[in-house]
């Protein structure tokens, strides 16, 4: 990414490679201290270099240059099995994320606990917000283990303490909740809340928040 003039490339880059099929919309929650013109311009800089294909559903996926493919898992037999089951249930998971957009594009908000109008990531950090409250005795671990939390955020993690979720901090920008009013106690711990959610990392999570009785509903 030699010729690229943004600083914020490289994070707009990081955040597709590990979120491949990506809206702007999705790429803007994912780096809310990316203004909408730097996520844009970082967008072009990509697509100047190919290294950024956009599908008709304004779809971002991140194309590698040593051998010009994009990075996406490869299919095999057992995949397209897989594929077929989740086309399957694509209706049923509709109801709980809500109807996607005429383009493509997943804007639904949420309400949940009295609140209203939340994004996906904010959504998340109600839900973890009100499990911890609600069960005061869980521990770090076994909020993660409740929330699945490595198999959801691979990444990141759903949650992760506060300590180490700062040194994830890249190039000023936070890949967690880390203002003081959104830091969480848990036992002697301080916890920060992954932003990182598209719609298929909220999936999973919709559900197993569901079998804990919490009422979602989408906006």
């Amino acid at each position: 990414m030699k010729n690229t003039n943004s600083k914020y490339t490289e994070v707009i880059a990081d955040y597709i490679k590990a979120n491949p099929g990506a809206t702007l919309d999705g790429i803007k929650e994912g780096n809310p201290k990316v203004s909408h013109v730097m996520v844009v311009k970082a967008l072009k800089d990509l697509q100047a270099e190919n290294l950024l294909t956009v599908s008709d559903a304004g779809e971002h996926t991140f194309v590698s240059k040593k051998n010009a493919t994009a990075i996406e898992p490869k299919a095999d037999a057992k995949d397209d099995k897989k594929t077929e089951k989740k086309d399957a249930a694509k209706k049923i998971e509709e109801e709980d994320l809500g109807a996607p957009t005429v383009t493509g594009r997943d804007n639904t908000k949420y309400a949940f606990n009295g609140q209203n109008k939340l994004s996906k990531g904010r959504l998340v950090h109600s839900v973890i917000k009100k499990y911890t409250e609600s069960n005061p005795k869980s521990s770090l671990t076994k909020i993660e283990e409740v929330f699945d939390s490595q198999k959801i955020q691979p990444r990141f993690g759903v949650i992760a303490e506060h300590s180490a979720a700062k040194k994830m901090t890249k190039n000023n920008v936070d890949r967690y909740f880390l203002k003081p009013e959104d830091i969480l106690k848990v036992g002697d711990k301080k916890i920060a809340v992954c932003n990182q959610w598209s719609a298929d990392t909220l999936k999973p999570f919709l559900k197993i928040a569901a079998s804990l009785g919490m009422k979602i509903k989408a906006e």
